[in-house]
């Protein structure tokens, strides 16, 4: 594949990301909870390895305007710049130092939601093992022997 090839796939899956990206739910609130750098490698067997997208957020002024007749007319401000790596390295590369450069530690945050998570499984497991001891309990109050 010669470059002027892999320029033009590279377009058509850049756009087929980003129309994806932004249909997502929760593509309007990513930058409002620090999710300002997306990466996505892409290949397949055929043509390899085409390249790794980098999207990141700029919080600048755009030339976008949205106008819906029933709201007033809205300016988008910020937007999502786009490269491409030619290396899965390259890519990586850049994403460790965007990850070092976090104010936070994401392993610490994924870490205490896998124990909350862990915590309300516990919770909930104890209620029914408790609900079902309370029902035999009651089970066996009521029961009536006949001597």
């Amino acid at each position: 594949m010669d470059e002027g090839q892999r320029g033009a796939i590279r377009a058509a899956l850049e756009m087929q990301f980003r129309y994806k990206f932004y249909q997502e739910t929760n593509f309007p609130f990513l930058q409002s909870i620090g999710i300002k750098d997306i990466f996505q490698g892409f290949g397949n067997d055929e043509d390899g390895f085409i390249g790794m997208l980098h999207l990141w957020w700029v919080p600048e002024e755009s030339n976008i305007h949205f106008d819906n007749p029933k709201m007033s007319p809205v300016k988008i401000i910020g937007f999502w710049k786009g490269e491409w790596f030619d290396t899965p390295q390259e890519g990586l590369a850049v994403a460790e130092q965007v990850e070092k450069n976090k104010p936070f530690d994401t392993g610490k945050i994924i870490e205490m939601h896998q124990k909350y998570h862990n915590d309300l499984k516990q919770i909930r497991a104890r209620k029914i093992i408790n609900d079902a001891q309370e029902a035999l309990e009651e089970e066996a109050k009521q029961v009536i022997l006949w001597n």
